[in-house]
């Protein structure tokens, strides 16, 4: 009833080896894919940074028109461009330097570089005289008013400096 040692050919140990290659070749690819999962999720944390940033430079730009921090006699020349003023290259990093551009208020974490914007005047008109739409806000009664037309061009970074998200807003005030 017992078969002798001479009879066996190792097949159980061929298929184990078998097996071990296979589990092996599975826990690899696994650690592949997850580090490859790790690098994407980090990339789009930095693009979402650096669209927050840029976000926030555009809402600076705004609120400095808005307030009155700037006249419009001080559109002349970096970093507040004229109508005839030539925009420097917004792709270009020496166009995002503190004689260039303007920087965002307040300092946020996380970003390599905190965002910058400079702003342009665009010209004022009239050409709404006819229009319905009120320039001048809710409680205004006056449609069609003069407004002064501005564009607010922003550079946000994320933890990269790579990672780089460049906006532009249009803005409108009367005076």
């Amino acid at each position: 009833m017992n078969k002798p040692l001479q009879n066996q050919s190792g097949t159980v140990l061929a298929i184990s080896l078998i097996m071990l290659v296979l589990l092996t070749l599975i826990g690899v690819t696994g650690t592949q894919v997850t580090s490859l999962e790790e690098k994407m999720a980090g990339n789009s944390r930095d693009q979402n940074l650096a669209f927050q940033a840029a976000e926030a430079a555009l809402r600076s730009g705004e609120d400095k028109i808005e307030n009155g921090i700037v006249s419009l006699s001080a559109f002349s020349g970096a970093p507040y461009y004229g109508e005839d003023d030539a925009l420097p290259d917004h792709k270009a990093s020496a166009s995002w330097g503190s004689t260039n551009s303007l920087a965002h208020t307040d300092s946020i974490p996380l970003v390599y570089t905190q965002p910058r914007y400079y702003l342009k005047y665009l010209g004022t008109d009239d050409t709404n005289s006819d229009a319905s739409i009120n320039i001048g806000g809710y409680g205004d009664s006056s449609a069609g008013t003069t407004a002064s037309r501005f564009s607010v061009i922003a550079r946000g970074t994320g933890g990269q400096d790579t990672s780089q998200v460049f906006l532009q807003s249009f803005y409108a005030k009367k005076f």
